[in-house]
């Protein structure tokens, strides 16, 4: 199984390293040199420098191959456009992490569906 994660920060890369571990095929994007370069220096994984956000280095990374795609940044604009630019790009199934639970509430204009989210991951609400 092909998994994309965007974001090599603490979670990503945490994420990174246990399905790696699962001998799944890994994809890390990040546009922190450092964090790329520990990502590859200590997990089995391709890593690619950029943003993840743009169709360039999507393309470059192979998204529309990867089974599933983790958007895992810090920023949860980030992780929408990144998520909605991976759909676009034929990834099948993508799971973004979103602080901000206001994107989430019936009132909200911004729905993380409208940008091919298909799960959402609260981490504060799962805290």
């Amino acid at each position: 199984m092909k998994v994309m994660i965007i974001g090599a920060g603490e979670v990503g890369f945490h994420v990174a390293k246990a399905l790696s571990e699962e001998n799944y095929d890994i994809t890390v994007i990040d546009i922190d040199p450092v964090k790329c370069r520990r990502a590859s220096e200590h997990l089995d994984v391709i890593v690619v420098e950029g943003n993840g956000a743009t169709p360039k280095i999507l393309n470059e990374a192979r998204v529309g191959e990867a089974d599933y795609v983790l958007c895992l940044t810090r920023v949860d604009e980030v992780n929408l456009i990144a998520s909605q630019q991976a759909h676009k790009l034929g990834a099948n199934k993508i799971i973004a992490r979103l602080r901000n639970q206001q994107y989430t509430t019936q009132e909200s204009i911004i729905r993380p569906e409208k940008f091919g989210v298909d799960v959402v991951i609260h981490p504060e609400k799962a805290a």
